[in-house]
């Protein structure tokens, strides 16, 4: 039994070890420098683009649309992030604005304007509702939403095999898989950072303290003891 503990602890490294870091990524007390936004659904192309801007406000993440066109979605990708198998990407959040959508994005495919493919989305709404959405491929997956404004105040999508994701949210320590996403075309989530569905002038926000750290199963099996040898190891 031993033997098969230190072995299986090795092979949780060795998948570890193969990623970016672990740990807090931004708490938005910089700038953006990092991060590369794509329009990737500009839903009247020939009418001009939307006024729009990512800042920080009160070291917060924040999407401002100061002009309004029409529906545009976003993917900001924070460069050279990636999530490996056994990881949980999360951002906080305090949601703010009425003009959608706001929250995580894991893909396979460098985001390409007005192209929407390959990725997991986990987002909330104004009126706090949470929703999860993406595409497999170039077709999208089925809407799993809670429309019932529950608490959160965390998002998160993990990578809980090297095809297969959960997409949730926290309140507090209380963690809720909304949906579970198996793609067809695989997703290699070497792309990690911010979706936002903008359908109306305005702030959406705020997000705060990326941070990706070994998924809770891995956390379990692994013990404090050995969560803190494989955070030594990265």
């Amino acid at each position: 039994m031993k033997k098969i503990c230190v072995l299986l602890v090795v092979c949780l490294l060795g998948v570890a070890a193969q990623a970016g870091p672990v740990g807090l990524i931004d708490d938005f007390s910089g700038d953006l420098s990092a991060y590369t936004s794509t329009v990737i659904l500009d839903t009247d192309p020939g009418g001009g683009a939307n006024t729009a801007t990512w800042q920080i406000t009160g070291e917060t993440l924040e999407l401002n649309t100061s002009v309004y066109q029409s529906i545009e979605q976003y993917a900001m990708i924070y460069g050279g992030l990636s999530l490996a198998v056994g990881e949980e990407v999360q951002i906080d959040i305090t949601h703010s604005g009425a003009s959608q959508d706001i929250g995580l994005y894991v893909g396979g495919t460098t985001p390409t304007y007005n192209v929407r493919q390959d990725y997991i989305a986990m987002y909330s709404r104004g009126d706090g509702d949470v929703f999860t959405r993406g595409f497999d491929g170039t077709s999208e997956y089925g809407l799993i939403g809670d429309w019932g404004n529950p608490a959160h105040d965390k998002l998160f999508i993990a990578r809980t095999a090297v095809n297969t994701f959960e997409a949730g949210y926290y309140d507090g320590a209380t963690r809720t898989v909304l949906g579970t996403r198996t793609p067809t075309y695989a997703n290699e989530a070497d792309v990690v950072g911010f979706y936002a569905d903008v359908r109306g002038a305005g702030v959406l926000g705020n997000l705060d303290n990326l941070t990706i750290i070994p998924e809770p199963a891995t956390i379990a099996l692994l013990g404090l003891g050995g969560l803190a040898l494989l955070r030594r190891k990265r």
